[in-house]
């Protein structure tokens, strides 16, 4: 089973450094926020709780679309390269 770890996602600063984010607590609080949709309701609580959740088609397609919606670019673009390396 593959995983994804939202609390180790690597952001590129404006200086072109690296820093490693925990945006696992703020995703969840996010999709906690904005969902009218039990299972993604359900899918906030777990990932607030461990911020490693199971890589699947449902779950990146929800991690991806609130990303897109409510983060700063920087931060979607490093959520992005997450997504796209943990599918490889």
């Amino acid at each position: 089973m593959k995983t994804i770890d939202l609390s180790k996602v690597e952001v590129t600063n404006i200086d072109k450094s690296k820093s490693v984010v925990d945006f696992s607590k703020t995703i969840a609080q996010v999709i906690f926020q904005n969902t009218q949709l039990i299972p993604e309701h359900n899918f906030a609580l777990k990932l607030y709780e461990n911020s490693v959740v199971e890589f699947t088609e449902d779950n990146v397609k929800m991690i991806r679309e609130y990303a897109k919606r409510f983060f700063v670019a920087y931060a979607y673009l490093a959520i992005e390269r997450l997504l796209k390396d943990a599918d490889n």
